[in-house]
């Protein structure tokens, strides 16, 4: 009873500081809660069918802040893509078994991710305005780019909001507390909410310690979105390099200390 006690304390502090900075930079929170649950002794499949279900609730968090606050829009055109093109690769991704041994995949995706994060910290325009004309070459680009992220939040327990945030800036041209906003209600709540149903249809999940991650992760989620609303471009772009680069670094050791 003590142990499951101290299992639950740490869970519920590492969930809600996973999900407080994931909801102001726009992804990571798999690179610390997904980990935690394996050390904790679960396997490697019902952690991520886990994860996944207490991540949608970082996604329910940011929008209950967004319904307080009206000022940042949404992209139609963005949303159907990431229904119509993401959805179906989350499942795609989470019944395919990957070829690439996952440490290998782990380390590349790492270095990929710092070097978004140094890119994104020394370009100064990134994420400060909205592109008001999308090309059609844009927007096809856009959608192979969510298709392969989709496929990644199916498969992989982390990155795939960070990429999702990088992709609807550089790509579809979204300014980055929007782009972020996004990716929270998408990525975080409709794509985790699908692969959660999809890895749960095929394996357990550790459902005696959901209850303390949703609080933990809707609170924190809430707080962080609070934060994000207020806070200008130039901080959350901060946070953003800040969280990617530590999350190459926790996904390259990972991969070599498998």
């Amino acid at each position: 009873m003590a142990a499951e006690i101290i299992n639950q304390s740490i869970l519920f502090v590492v969930t809600f500081i996973a999900n407080l900075f994931a909801s102001v930079s726009g992804g990571g929170a798999g690179f610390i809660q997904f980990p935690l649950l394996i050390l904790l002794g679960l396997p490697f499949a019902t952690a991520l069918g886990t994860h996944k279900v207490a991540v949608v609730f970082l996604g329910i968090g940011a929008i209950s802040k967004k319904g307080i606050n009206k000022s940042i829009s949404f992209d139609k055109a963005v949303c159907a893509l990431m229904i119509l093109v993401g959805c179906p690769a989350v499942v795609l991704g989470s019944v395919i078994i990957i070829s690439v041994p996952s440490d290998i995949a782990q380390i590349v995706l790492g270095f990929i991710t710092i070097a978004s994060g140094i890119y994104t910290f020394f370009k100064k325009e990134f994420g400060t305005t909205n592109l008001e004309n999308r090309s059609l070459k844009r927007t096809i680009l856009g959608a192979i780019a969510l298709f392969c992220i989709g496929m990644f939040s199916g498969s992989l327990s982390s990155g795939a909001g960070l990429f999702a945030t990088l992709s609807l800036v550089g790509i579809f041209g979204l300014e980055l507390k929007r782009a972020i906003m996004h990716t929270m209600i998408f990525v975080a709540t409709i794509w985790n909410a699908v692969g959660a149903f999809t890895v749960g249809a095929l394996t357990s999940i550790q459902w005696n310690w959901l209850p303390v991650m949703i609080v933990a992760a809707f609170s924190g989620a809430f707080l962080g979105t609070t934060l994000l609303i207020k806070m200008p471009v130039k901080k959350v772009k901060i946070v953003f390099s800040c969280v990617s680069i530590l999350s190459g670094v926790i996904l390259i050791l990972e991969g070599m200390y498998k």
